[in-house]
């Protein structure tokens, strides 16, 4: 039986829009990081404002687990956006900038065009993808983690008060 090929248009375009919308993912996630850090300056702001107003009636304990809650939110969303690349998998890429930078032109255009340029590309691009993968799990999850850490803070602001006034 004959082995169908895939087309390779039709595989670049797979891997090619995969690729992008996980680089569009990465955005969204430092986009999110973004928000809660202006959040968190925001709330952090307007309760310092209460914690020293003659209003407030929590206690120290209180406010230092509100505090620290919103910083160590803080801390996870400010580890989402910070640059990340993929780690060096001692492989050539072009389209890895690191590698794509101390190409040699002459030597890697001889290699692509005596082989199967087809396995070549798909190869390059899976191995991209992969550690793009990789990059956008470690930012959801801590993106995750600081909106988890960031709503404790705001129950846990919201229980005091309620405690405090009834």
């Amino acid at each position: 039986m004959k082995k169908e090929r895939t087309e390779p248009r039709a595989l670049g375009l797979y891997l090619g829009s995969n690729y992008a919308q996980m680089q569009g993912l990465i955005k969204q996630a430092d986009t999110k990081a973004n928000i809660i850090i202006a959040l968190i300056g925001a709330m952090l702001s307007l309760f310092f404002n209460i914690f020293m107003s003659e209003v407030n009636r929590l206690l120290l304990w209180q406010i230092i687990i509100i505090i620290g809650l919103m910083t160590l939110a803080g801390g996870f969303a400010i580890s989402v956006i910070y640059p990340r690349v993929a780690k060096p998998t001692g492989k050539f890429s072009m389209t890895y900038f690191k590698d794509a930078k101390n190409v040699d032109v002459n030597k890697w255009s001889k290699k692509f065009l005596e082989s199967n340029q087809e396995e070549l590309i798909t190869k390059d691009m899976m191995s991209n993808i992969k550690a793009v993968a990789q990059i956008l799990d470690k930012k959801v999850t801590k993106l995750r983690i600081a909106y988890l850490l960031f709503g404790a803070a705001i129950l846990s602001k919201t229980i005091f008060d309620a405690i405090v006034w009834f």
